[in-house]
């Protein structure tokens, strides 16, 4: 049975955690509204608010992310859903055999924020709409997540040549055990130039800001990204801290849903697991538009051009702005001379800076029009007082 459902109707997932970490643990989408016993299809344009606000829709016209293939680290992907009947290739499993099909439904939503095909009446599609997939799953439904199962997916896609985005909407603390495993397989994907991207994590609620860095985020070479709220900005339930580096729209936001068509995900809170996968699609573009660039210089592209109250500074909330996918693909593509250090966290011997303000050129013709302006008010005022002395001498 089909039903049509408002964007009004949603699901939500609670964080992906791991076992140090104080956020709840991962839970099943099964929504409100949205059910894995009827498939259900988002069909009312209001469903693609974020990928317009973010101004995915219009960077289309520069790339879509054909040819680029995007790992998804997390709880596999239903290929049942419509969504996935292109773009989605086989990858691996560190859980319960070699199966990648997602029974939680997490890395499905995931996987569609990122390259969702479009079907039918929904209008639900994914911001990197032409990206390959490959599912990386390392937790079920039952498991609590093992950060060493992390590692071993983050370094299964490092190894993969075709493989040149990785997604971790995954996070952990510092006091984590295994957080040295998980520290080895993340230095290789970024030796072997992969851009990635991983959640900054969600506090434990708004009134209580969490502010501990978290990781793979915290790792050098990894953008880090928060979650915004409808109104663009990021409140507490994202995680603060150095390892912030961008953020993204991580409330109502529509992904597929286990095998059964679309939800609406994180309607309670922004949740910095949907965040991740806009920037990791924006990676994907451009990587198609800048095949030659090196993952430095994506990540580069993507923080010099996010867009901040103050051009020059970063802040531990929401690191350097919120992505905007147009100017990033459009950005020049030299450095220039002067640029300023990004937040980034550069991997030994290289470094990734972000653009300042490009100088106006108007500023010259502009300053000197404003040095006549005031020569000539002077002239006049000294005109307006000389007049009526020079009319009493002549009396």
């Amino acid at each position: 049975m089909r039903r049509q459902l408002s964007a009004a109707l949603a699901a939500t997932i609670g964080a992906i955690a791991l076992p140090v970490v104080v956020d709840a643990p991962a839970r099943a989408a099964e929504g409100r509204n949205c059910t894995t016993d009827e498939t259900q299809y988002v069909t009312e344009p209001a469903g693609l608010l974020n990928l317009q606000q973010t101004g995915f829709e219009q960077s289309w016209r520069f790339a879509t992310g054909k040819g680029v293939v995007v790992a998804v680290v997390d709880s596999g992907v239903n290929q049942r859903n419509v969504h996935f009947s292109r773009g989605l290739e086989d990858g691996t499993s560190f859980v319960g055999g070699a199966g990648t099909d997602d029974l939680q439904g997490h890395g499905t939503a995931v996987a569609g924020i990122i390259g969702a095909r479009t079907f039918g009446d929904s209008v639900l599609v994914g911001a990197a709409p032409d990206a390959t997939i490959v599912p990386v799953r390392v937790n079920t439904v039952a498991d609590q997540i093992s950060t060493a199962n992390v590692a071993k997916g983050i370094r299964w896609a490092a190894e993969r040549d075709e493989v040149d985005v990785i997604n971790i909407s995954i996070s952990t603390g510092p006091s984590d055990p295994q957080l040295k495993a998980l520290r080895a397989a993340t230095a290789l994907a970024v030796k072997n130039d992969k851009v990635v991207v991983a959640s900054a994590g969600n506090g434990p609620g708004r009134d209580n800001p969490y502010t501990q860095v978290q990781y793979p985020a915290g790792f050098p070479g990894v953008l880090g990204v928060a979650a915004t709220t409808p109104g663009g900005g990021v409140d507490n339930y994202s995680i603060h801290g150095k390892h912030v580096d961008v953020s993204a729209p991580g409330v109502n936001v529509l992904a597929p849903f286990h095998a059964v068509g679309d939800c609406l995900f994180g309607i309670d809170q922004p949740y910095t697991s949907y965040a991740t996968p806009f920037v990791s699609a924006l990676a994907a573009q451009l990587r198609e538009r800048f095949p030659k660039d090196s993952a430095a210089d994506i990540a580069n592209r993507i923080t010099s051009t996010a867009d901040r109250p103050r051009i020059a500074e970063r802040n531990d909330i929401e690191g350097w702005g919120r992505i905007q996918p147009v100017a990033a693909l459009t950005s020049s593509e030299a450095t220039p001379p002067g640029e300023r250090r990004s937040s980034i966290k550069p991997p030994a011997g290289t470094s990734i800076t972000a653009r300042a303000a490009a100088d106006d050129p108007l500023a010259g013709p502009r300053d000197r029009l404003l040095w006549w302006a005031l020569g000539a008010t002077a002239l006049l005022s000294v005109a307006l007082v000389a007049r009526p002395l020079s009319a009493r001498m002549r009396r």
